[in-house]
């Protein structure tokens, strides 16, 4: 899997608060994971885990953990296993398994793009907040695995024989509807909700929204002139011809 050079965050100087967390990752290289439950889409992280197998595949597995098993044996068993009602009984503990993972995981969201006119409307203040840049160092992000999102139509599957763990949580909050397609998004999932600190040589570049404000300008390169790091600086400008954004450097 091709991971990309820089991933982008944007962000809203809107709010007291908005301001505050914007201006945090620039001043303290803090960077904030949070609940699935804070996310706009009440669907993501949200999916129902069906479980499914079948005779043949069953069977084998018993016999590999059975060994001293007769083949009628095996067939009962494996007749027992496949109910209906075991299955669902399953399914129900698999999906209370994930969703106490799931819960207690933090999760950063970033995307491959940085002139989506959609995301800068939605997470940045309709164009008035800022888009800040990453520089992923050995196919890495802050030292952790990147997640590509996978956008689909139906809900990832999962086999009776597969475990309710850590990596199928993983699979889980980087699966969402095909809806959110245009985001192109990658993910962060850590073992805990909250800030966290990540080296200051990843932060690579700030796009300044088209619309922003004098006031929040200020603030940004203020920010910007009191850290150690060097740091690309960027204007967004509408385009003249067409529905988009050009990404100008600022010297």
């Amino acid at each position: 899997m091709h991971i990309p050079k820089y991933l982008y965050k944007y962000r809203s100087m809107h709010t007291k608060k908005d301001r505050e967390h914007t201006l945090r990752i620039l001043t303290h290289n803090e960077i904030y994971f949070a609940k699935c439950t804070e996310f706009n889409d009440p669907f993501d992280c949200n999916l129902h885990i069906s479980c499914e197998g079948d005779f043949t595949t069953h069977k084998e597995k018993l016999r590999k953990l059975n060994p001293d098993f007769s083949e009628a044996k095996l067939d009962i068993q494996t007749q027992k296993d496949l109910q209906q009602e075991n299955i669902k009984k399953r399914e129900r503990k698999v999906n209370n398994d994930i969703q106490r993972i799931t819960e207690n995981a933090g999760i950063f969201s970033m995307s491959v793009k940085r002139d989506n006119l959609l995301m800068w409307s939605h997470y940045a203040d309709y164009h008035r907040g800022i888009c800040i840049e990453f520089k992923t160092t050995n196919s890495k992000l802050f030292g952790c695995d990147l997640l590509k999102v996978d956008y689909v139509v139906n809900h990832p599957r999962f086999t009776i024989y597969d475990e309710a763990d850590f990596e199928f949580v993983k699979k889980r909050v980087s699966t969402k509807s095909k809806d959110w397609e245009y985001e192109e998004e990658w993910r962060i999932i850590f073992r805990e909700t909250g800030c966290q600190y990540f080296p200051s040589e990843e932060l690579n570049g700030v796009i300044l929204g088209a619309y922003i404000s004098k006031r929040s300008k200020a603030m940004v390169l203020k920010c910007l002139s009191e850290t150690n790091c060097t740091v690309k600086l960027y204007e967004a400008h509408k385009c003249k011809n067409r529905f988009g954004l050009d990404i100008i450097p600022i010297k």
